[in-house]
């Protein structure tokens, strides 16, 4: 059976998600990205929607298809408590009604990245699933340069600065119409929303398509436990590269062919993940 399983098993069974199904957003915006998918070819990908969750003093960025798949999920154990698995055929009962009652939907970017306002850290959650779950922590510090000139995005007028991140160099455009410290990604700290980011050799775009500032209840899990792992950036971009390497066979799919393996394994070693910064 060719269904996605063990990032179920991770969600359900490797950590204490906690929920609070009354979360209040006080703003809500929509991303497109569009990221380089062969650096040789020079191809890129289609749209991938992203969404930007500010949540009290966090901010939360994930794909939109990870967000309603983690809502799907946490309805389901509402509604269906986890048992105490006593055999291996009460595991796979829980796991085939998981399956039956959730509905799910592809993603191709794992991205999640939590920003924390109070503490002036960002998180970020290891995009392949790992036990435990493995997060980077760094400070929320960028020192931006303003570029002179106006642009209009969604009709907004945007004004233009540059960062670095990760040995990348960044153009961010940001509307002071919507006063929000925050942005797509990792990006924040100008005195306005950031509505697009671009890298210098243009490899990715995040750009807004939807402004939401009314509140808005938002269903969001909790990715990281007193279970989960600290890395640092050495470690986690190391991991993020053996994955390119060597990468793992499509979940849940049996009895895959070795030319189909050799094609997975090259696809990803012409890729450059945006995750995988220098250090």
């Amino acid at each position: 059976m060719k269904k996605i399983i063990s990032i179920l098993l991770v969600s359900f069974f490797t950590s204490n998600f906690s929920l609070n199904a009354q979360s209040i957003a006080d703003y809500t915006i929509y991303y497109d990205f569009i990221f380089i998918t062969d650096t040789v070819n020079n191809t890129f990908s289609s749209p991938e929607e992203f969404v930007l969750l500010r949540i009290g003093q966090e901010s939360i960025f994930m794909t939109s298809a990870r967000y309603y798949n983690d809502s799907a999920l946490t309805v389901f154990s509402k509604n269906y408590s986890e048992p105490d698995f006593k055999s291996q055929e009460e595991l796979q009962k829980y796991v085939n009604l998981v399956l039956e009652k959730v509905p799910t939907k592809a993603i191709r970017s794992d991205y999640r990245i939590i920003k924390n306002f109070k503490t002036s850290n960002i998180t970020s959650v290891r995009m392949y699933s790992s036990v435990p779950i493995q997060y980077m922590e760094e400070t929320m510090a960028f020192e931006w340069d303003f570029i002179e000139g106006i642009d209009t995005i969604l009709g907004l007028p945007c004004m233009k600065a540059n960062t670095s991140y990760g040995g990348r160099h960044y153009y961010a455009w940001f509307t002071l119409d919507v006063p929000i410290n925050d942005g797509p990604y990792v990006f924040q700290g100008l005195p306005g929303l950031i509505l697009k980011v671009v890298d210098d050799k243009g490899w990715y775009t995040f750009t807004a398509k939807n402004i939401i500032t009314e509140k808005k209840k938002a269903m969001v899990k909790e990715w990281i436990d007193d279970k989960s792992q600290k890395i640092d950036r050495k470690t986690f971009v190391e991991k993020m590269i053996g994955y390119k390497r060597n990468p793992s066979m499509p979940t849940g799919v049996l009895n895959f062919p070795e030319e189909k393996r050799l094609e997975r394994k090259s696809a990803f070693e012409k890729r450059f993940d945006l995750l995988i910064e220098q250090y």
